[in-house]
């Protein structure tokens, strides 16, 4: 897997997010990109995902440009900063929406996906029940399960307390790793970047000349479910003591 970012350009209406930005990662290759909020890295990743249609420029994945495909045909997995979920569905339920059909899914890889990221055991569990991290961790499965050419990581660790956030950190970074899925993480936490990318990027190198924009007042990811302080500062205590 190869990714070309070529002269992309990123406007809503006068302001500009990102202006001639260029980017290359390699097969395999993590890269963690450190910028502020509002600095246009999100922005980024919805550019190559497919969530927005960029001003100007050409993304190409493996040989082949997506600039104009829609989002579900690019084959492209991407974790937001808050856990997308359907509280209706219990875990086992959420991840197997990777699938068109039920009847689709392979069991053997979702239990072993289950295993791996400490969901064993927590299938039938309610959403609402569960922490931020493993929120998170039943995203992660999910994704993986459509075995995606490319993860994007829209900082979805950003709410957990720093020891968790660097843990979960490392166990993305070594799955990924495990199937050779590259990735593009953003970040504003520096020994996040350091823990999950193979490269660490500044935003400014990148995008010396774009003005900023608040990145989330065009286009707010809309969360379905977020866990009670209470419940998620619990279940968060418990968790660390677990690992």
């Amino acid at each position: 897997m190869s990714l070309i970012v070529q002269d992309l350009d990123v406007s809503f209406g006068p302001n500009t997010v990102i202006s001639n930005l260029n980017f290359e990662m390699k097969s395999g290759d993590i890269v963690a990109i450190i910028g502020p909020s509002g600095c246009g890295k999100t922005t980024l990743l919805r550019a190559i995902s497919g969530l927005l249609k960029p001003t100007k420029g050409t993304i190409v994945l493996d040989g082949e440009n997506i600039e104009k495909q829609p989002c579900e045909q690019r084959e492209v997995g991407m974790l937001f900063q808050r856990p997308v979920l359907f509280p209706f569905k219990d875990v086992l339920g959420n991840i197997l929406f990777a699938y068109k059909r039920k009847k689709d899914a392979n069991m053997d890889q979702v239990h072993s996906i289950l295993g791996e990221l400490g969901l064993t055991g927590k299938e039938n569990q309610a959403i609402e029940t569960l922490s931020g991290g493993e929120a998170q961790r039943v995203v992660l499965a999910r994704a993986l399960l459509t075995h995606p050419r490319l993860m994007l990581l829209d900082e979805p660790l950003s709410a957990l307390d720093v020891d968790l956030r660097r843990k979960i950190a490392q166990e993305i970074r070594s799955i990924l790793k495990a199937r050779g899925i590259p990735a593009i993480h953003v970040t504003h936490d520096p020994a996040e970047a350091s823990i999950i990318g193979d490269r660490v990027l500044h935003w400014k190198d990148l995008q010396s000349n774009a003005e900023t924009l608040n990145e989330e007042s065009p286009l707010q990811t809309q969360m379905i479910w977020e866990p009670t302080s209470d419940t998620a500062n619990d279940s968060l205590d418990k968790e660390t003591n677990d690992d």
